[in-house]
């Protein structure tokens, strides 16, 4: 709602507005060499703005320049007697391309820098205000930190600023967003403001926030074991869209962000479909690869999901009502009461808009390595470094727990396989790798048990949770097998455990997808007809549960993160400089580098609170799994 009345500030009767100086006679940035060309200096390919856009632009050229010109999505917007450009212009939220055009006596020349208009949460609708995204009221971060915000002007921005307590700490010029990470604070409690400067003076400020910044490692030595189990193509709003609705059953506060149940997405003949409740507890599959999930979020407008299904046809649910289904407490009351009872957040991302394989590389990796599909491995496995190689440089113990076949195990897929492949050991004892005993015998044998712990998804026993499998089989064993044994054991007084998704799996949530640090200097490999896009945004939100003695009693984060994060819990509790060889770093890329590593989730400063561990629901398996009562109600 709130993006809607932006766009409607910012865009008005599809003529856009125009803002522009003088051109500079120097040039504004290296310039190409080519003869004649143009460079577009700003934005850059694949960014995502705010608008009002600045866009700067100079030629080279043996020949005089006689005009300039710059095009939006192939309409002409503005024309300049220069031989460069510095401007500003105003696009309405979506994708968009910049086409930037020089001409000579011999005709024109031309750039074209595709964009996405995307805010990076929902703005303050209001002109000339500012609002923060990452952080909230309360949050308690590591360093550095990330500070996101924008600011809704329908004037040229010219400056945006960074204060903590009250001091500036650096900001940008020329743009309505301030994307930046802090660091070098003292402990403890900060205020952070963040205030935009326009064209005519106006200076607009956020509403002040206090936070708090803890050391990235005090009271991590109580956790001995970090466990951390992967399922498989759940969004936040699929899974835990109610779970306010059920924390308030318990008497605490309704903090989730969760459905708007007045929400409505257009399916593919244009019906809008409001959020339902599913009566199946499996359902046909959807797409989240890029092209699907990069449309999904529509430069900002998260309206195309079940416009995107067309990708996986349907003769059940042929108009893709399905993307916008829910389960309640009564489906899943195990992981309701879990995340109600320790700790979880909405505001957790997936490393990246794509499916399932390119995200599980950011979960080993802290990057795709420029994968934005399903690769296969080359001879002798993808050498991209993992955390397991790391660990193993730290001398730290590991292990990765794999459910029916090893060879349906993604470690498969990396080089470290051929030389750790003994830490890779089956979940379970019987012949089909079913059952999880292994796992509840070195459980109780503390001492043993291995700092690091991995479980495997049991995709191909259909115990992964995706949408074709039945998610109440999925949880129940998740819960009575693995997580309910390790409550119950001698490794819970010194352990954490974390459960997460890999990606959202085409399902709707209302979040836009988070900005993010590129890992590295690898451009995306897009085949031929992708989507054009980055690695500067996360995928969408994903359910996290944290689930240890150390956790924060009925918590919910609000702090944005990817599970990269994880990785730099796991670095910061267990990867110490000191353990490393020479020239080696502590983290893997600069995604994890810059990640907050979770604290937030604990509570060191005194005894574990969860120590006896709360008594969680059972989980019923006796839904019903018929995809034929997987579409909306009245479709």
């Amino acid at each position: 709602m709130n993006i809607n009345r932006l766009a409607t500030i910012l865009f008005s009767g599809f003529v856009l507005l125009i803002f522009a100086r003088s051109a500079a006679a120097a040039a504004p940035c290296p310039l190409s060499q080519v003869n004649p060309s143009v460079t577009v200096c700003t934005p850059t390919p694949n960014a995502l703005v705010q608008s009002m856009v600045h866009v700067v632009a100079g030629t080279t050229d043996s020949r005089p320049v006689t005009s300039m010109q710059v095009l939006v999505d192939g309409t002409l917007n503005q024309t300049f007697k220069a031989s460069t450009i510095d401007t500003f212009v105003t696009l309405p939220i979506g994708n968009h391309t910049i086409t930037v055009k020089g001409w000579d006596s011999a005709g024109p020349f031309k750039t074209v820098v595709p964009v996405a208009m995307q805010p990076p949460c929902a703005l303050n609708p209001a002109n000339q205000t500012v609002t923060i995204c990452s952080l909230v009221a309360g949050s308690v971060v590591s360093q550095p930190f990330h500070v996101v915000a924008a600011a809704t002007d329908s004037n040229p921005v010219k400056a945006m600023t960074l204060f903590i307590d009250g001091v500036g700490h650096g900001g940008i010029s020329n743009s309505a967003i301030l994307d930046m990470y802090a660091s070098n604070l003292s402990l403890g409690t900060h205020t952070v403001g963040v205030q935009a400067q326009d064209n005519t003076g106006f200076v607009a400020k956020a509403p002040k926030i206090t936070i708090t910044v803890t050391d990235r490692t005090q009271g991590l030595s109580n956790l001995k074991h970090i466990i951390f189990f992967v399922q498989e193509n759940r969004s936040f709003n699929d899974y835990f869209g109610m779970l306010g609705q059920y924390r308030v059953s318990l008497g605490l506060p309704n903090n989730i962000d969760g459905i708007d149940p007045n929400a409505a997405l257009p399916n593919t003949q244009g019906v809008l479909v409001h959020p339902y409740h599913y009566q199946t507890v499996c359902t046909e599959n959807l797409s989240p690869s890029w092209n699907e999930s990069h449309t999904d979020v529509d430069g900002g407008k998260m309206d195309n999901f079940l416009k995107m299904t067309k990708s996986v046809p349907s003769t059940i649910d042929p108009t893709g009502t399905r993307a916008m289904g829910f389960y309640t407490e009564a489906d899943l009351p195990s992981y309701y009461d879990a995340a109600a009872r320790f700790a979880t957040s909405d505001r957790f991302f997936s490393p990246l808009l794509a499916n399932t394989n390119p995200n599980r590389m950011y979960l080993f990796t802290a990057t795709s390595f420029g994968n934005t599909t399903p690769q296969s491995p080359p001879a002798g496995g993808f050498t991209q470094t993992t955390i397991f190689e790391l660990l193993d440089q730290a001398g730290v113990s590991w292990r990765y727990y794999y459910r029916a076949k090893a060879t349906s195990s993604f470690i498969q897929q990396f080089s470290i396989y051929k030389t750790d492949s003994a830490k890779v050991v089956p979940l379970g004892n019987d012949t089909a790798n079913t059952n999880a005993a292994n796992w509840q015998a070195d459980i109780q044998n503390e001492a043993k048990l291995p700092q690091v712990i991995f479980i495997e998804r049991g995709g191909t026993i259909g115990l992964d949770e995706h949408p074709d499998a039945n998610i109440q089989k999925g949880a129940a064993d998740a819960v009575n097998n693995i997580i309910i044994p390790f409550m119950q054991s001698a490794s819970w007084p010194n352990s954490a455990f974390i459960l997460t998704y890999d990606e959202g799996g085409g399902l709707y949530d209302h979040v836009l997808p988070a900005r993010e640090i590129k890992p590295d200097t690898i451009a995306p490999k897009l085949p031929a007809g992708y989507v054009p896009g980055d690695f500067n945004q996360s995928g969408f939100r994903i359910p996290i549960i944290v689930i240890s003695p150390w956790a924060r009693p009925n918590f919910v984060s609000h702090t944005t993160r990817d599970y990269t994060s994880i990785l730099r819990l796991i670095e910061d509790r267990f990867v110490a400089p000191a353990t490393l060889p020479p020239g080696v770093n502590p983290w893997l890329t600069l995604r994890d580098k810059n990640a907050d590593n979770m604290m937030e989730f604990f509570d060191f400063s005194a005894g574990p609170q969860l120590l006896n561990a709360p008594v969680i629901k059972t989980q019923p398996t006796s839904g019903v799994c018929k995809n034929s009562q997987e579409k909306a109600p009245g479709f």
